[in-house]
């Protein structure tokens, strides 16, 4: 819409009459019912260089017409007119508002409300709308028109690097600048910092909010979000702002391949290590700390690598060291080769798979190098166990041999030349057998052609047939018991000594001596 004043040409001499008709509107005011013919809102917000819509609502009641419509504004002055509409004669806006100000056309078609574009901060104060309408007359209602402005929002960073280790620092600063009203800033983080809020009023009303995080920067948090939130009136949801911490430290080492048995003849064996840091790691470097470094041993960045089996000289510490920028850190490692595991391999078995197929023969793995220790300790219990059983079982056979040879000594009963033995059974007979009986004669002039042998207790004269452990007598031999039992009375012992034992061959010997 034009900013200038619409009309036909024939209405151009009409224009001093729309001027008097304004002129008139500002200075008597309207007549008649007032305020319950016109609404319009109490309060409207507009927001700095954007677009507004003064509307006026005019009461609806049949058969009313509007003659004429128009805006003002409350100035230290007085009152100045915006722009006027008259059914007959058109509309007019103030020249000085002519590229902002326009009627915003209405279903009725009743030119009643205004648009603002290029809000200022001057556009601020109460605005009137008045109307004249047939048969009801004029009414009247004002609005008060607030100029907001959108605050610039945004996070600087602080002045120095965060360097872990050091003193609380200023991490980040959000800023809502030159806003109207002051905005609302907070700070969103899972740290444990401390805010600090500043607020500076700007010369054309606005004001400006700096909102500081301060922390203790740590490794921990490096990479981890610190929100800024701004609220405001001009924002239809709040202004969130992610600022990602960035907190430099030195290398943090973590050694891989170390937590696994080592055993002599192992090959590809391999160490490494992974260094956390900020900036990146530049260098990595391998040494052994309790000795040179070995031979055939590649090392390539953070990767330590033996080229051939290992050897039990090759358990010692090494150390993997990690520099950046801001420092180093280490880690060592204990290499311990042991001896290789004894493994055996299980026997073969032979299998036929279902379904009557070639037999198939599968073979238990040898044992495991993690499982060795365990194995050679059940191995050593069972040879120490068995040579302690070996050699009881060899005492014992030697003390039964001992006592067996010593008792049969002792209890020897027979012929003292021939050592044969008669027996327990015999010896315990009620009769004392091996005692020289006065009757046992042999032969009539000292020959041996005639023995006596014991059968029961009876002592049998003549030739005996027996067996080494039994002894028989003939039927017409004559059998004579014991008189006496033990006597000292035989031709051939000394009076006074009964401790003789007479033998099968006619010799006689000590008892004492027997018994030895």
């Amino acid at each position: 819409m034009s900013s200038t004043l619409r009309r036909s040409p024939a209405h151009g001499a009409m224009e001093p009459l729309y001027r008097l008709l304004a002129t008139l509107l500002v200075v008597y005011g309207p007549a008649g019912v007032g305020g319950d013919l016109v609404l319009v809102p109490e309060k409207v917000d507009a927001v700095l260089g954007k677009r507004i819509t003064l509307g006026c609502h005019i009461k609806l009641v049949p058969n009313i017409t509007l003659i004429q419509s128009s805006w003002e504004r409350q100035i230290a002055s007085g009152r100045e007119v915006l722009a006027v509409y008259h059914v007959d004669h058109g509309t007019y806006v103030d020249p000085e508002f002519a590229a902002r100000v326009a009627f915003v056309p209405t279903s009725t078609n009743r030119a009643v409300n205004i648009s603002l574009s290029g809000v200022t901060l001057e556009d601020g104060g109460a605005y009137t709308c008045k109307v004249s309408t047939f048969p009801l007359g004029n009414g009247q209602a004002t609005t008060q028109l607030n100029v907001l402005v959108e605050p610039k929002a945004y996070v600087s960073a602080g002045p120095d690097t965060l360097l872990e280790g050091e003193a609380e620092s200023l991490v980040a600063t959000c800023v809502a600048e030159r806003g109207l009203p002051a905005a609302e800033v907070s700070w969103e983080a899972e740290l444990s910092g401390r805010v600090e809020t500043r607020r500076r009023d700007e010369a054309d009303g606005t004001a400006s909010v700096h909102l500081r995080y301060l922390w203790t920067p740590g490794s921990a948090a490096q990479g981890k979000n610190l929100t800024c939130v701004v609220r405001h009136p001009t924002l239809e949801t709040d202004f969130r702002i992610v600022y990602v911490l960035n907190v430099h430290f030195a290398p943090t080492v973590r050694m891989e391949g170390n937590e696994q048995n080592w055993y002599a003849g192992q090959a590809n064996v391999t160490l490494s290590c992974n260094a956390r840091a900020n900036p990146p790691v530049r260098e990595y470097r391998w040494a052994r700390l309790d000795g040179p470094m070995p031979e055939r041993v590649a090392v390539t960045s953070n990767r330590l690598a033996f080229t051939r089996p290992l050897t039990l000289n090759d358990s010692g510490v090494y150390r993997c060291q990690a520099t950046n920028d801001i420092g180093a850190g280490s880690r060592d490692v204990s290499l311990w080769v042991q001896e290789p595991p004894s493994t055996t391999a299980a026997t073969a078995t032979t299998t036929s798979p279902p379904g009557g197929g070639a037999a198939s023969t599968a073979r238990s793995p040898l044992t495991s190098p993690t499982l060795a220790p365990a194995r050679d300790n059940e191995t050593l219990g069972l040879v120490a166990g068995g040579a302690a059983g070996g050699a009881l079982v060899l005492i014992l056979a030697v003390l039964a041999v001992c006592f067996s040879l010593l008792r049969k000594r002792r209890t020897f009963r027979g012929d003292y030349y021939t050592k044969q033995y008669l027996g327990p059974s015999d010896v315990q007979k009620e009769t004392q057998v091996d005692v020289l009986q006065p009757h046992e004669v042999y032969g009539d002039k000292g020959s041996q052609e005639f023995k006596s042998k014991l059968c029961g207790d009876v002592i049998c004269d003549g030739d005996v047939w027996a067996e080494p452990d039994l002894a028989y007598c003939p039927d017409d031999y004559q059998q004579t018991r014991h008189p006496h039992g033990l006597s000292n009375g035989s031709p051939y012992l000394p009076d006074g000594d009964g401790d003789y034992v007479a033998h099968q061959d006619g010799s006689v010997i000590s008892r004492r001596e027997w018994y030895v």
